[in-house]
């Protein structure tokens, strides 16, 4: 009887089956090609485009976006605790919104995992990768600190100051680029695959913690005398903004220029290192 009864089911599943058609569901597209209509045609638009599409919808991305101004609070809050005057507090965030966007990218080929191959064997050449890569970050970041500097400085009181909180931003915002155009491609670590969670990290060889701190000291040391022009603007020539503002741009556009041609160089010489560690990780 069961298989009477399983064979006659069958049956009816089948013809219903082959003879019905499912009603199409009405669905809005979107015309174009979203990101890569945006960018030009080229080798860096195209990497530009797929960057921006992950950095929007990959959580990865997005957590470390909205870790920024999270540690640039926290960081500034036992300052305040310790008597620091409330108006100099203010003013801290900003800069430490600049080194953290400028550092998030130190590790970006790793978070591409096994799609690099994509870039390695298309000949995408390293100039295109390296700034192409960085054009998401430049989009978050420059319009957050667009407003959050006036904001500090109408906190703190002082507009003669904001020269120099534009300087020191800057320098560390752009050094930061350029010193992780060159991490990333020579010391990449693992981290949490795509569509893992963001705060799930795997098992790391010491080379990335190494990666994270040189990046961090290389920013604050080739900062420090657009810092120093700051501090002497802050405490006692007010003059000294804008010399902060002009040191602090030249320097951090000199090492966001070297850092990618390095990082581009290196690129173009290790495609098959990059495809090993992205198999590995």
């Amino acid at each position: 009887v069961t298989v009477l009864v399983g064979a006659i089911v069958w049956d009816v599943a089948v013809a219903y089956a082959m003879h019905t058609v499912d009603k199409p569901i009405s669905v809005r597209e979107r015309a174009g090609m979203g990101w890569f209509s945006v960018f030009p045609r080229t080798q860096a638009g195209a990497v530009a485009a797929r960057s921006m599409i992950y950095w929007f919808r990959d959580r990865r991305y997005v957590a470390n976006l909205v870790v920024v101004p999270i540690a640039a609070v926290a960081a500034s809050l036992p300052l305040l605790i310790a008597g620091v005057p409330l108006g100099i507090v203010l003013l801290l965030p900003v800069p430490i919104m600049a080194l953290f966007f400028g550092w998030i990218p130190h590790n970006d080929i790793a978070y591409d995992s096994t799609a690099v191959w994509m870039h390695v064997v298309s000949g995408v050449r390293g100039i295109a990768d390296r700034v192409g890569r960085l054009v998401p970050i430049i989009v978050v970041a420059v319009p957050v600190l667009a407003i959050a500097i006036p904001i500090s400085i109408a906190f703190y009181g002082r507009w003669a100051f904001a020269p120099a909180l534009v300087g020191v931003s800057a320098n560390l915002f752009l050094a930061g680029l350029g010193l992780s155009s060159i991490s990333s491609v020579v010391a990449p670590y693992a981290v949490s695959r795509p569509g893992d969670s963001p705060f799930q990290q795997p098992q790391r060889a010491g080379s990335g913690v190494g990666a994270q701190s040189l990046v961090l000291l290389g920013m604050i040391a080739v900062s420090t005398p657009t810092i120093l022009l700051a501090v002497k603007a802050l405490t006692d020539d007010i003059t000294k903004a804008n010399s902060a503002l002009w040191v602090g741009i030249g320097i951090g556009v000199f090492v966001l220029g070297v850092g990618i041609v390095i990082g581009a160089l290196i690129f173009d010489r290790r495609g098959m290192q990059i495809m090993e560690f992205a198999e590995a990780t």
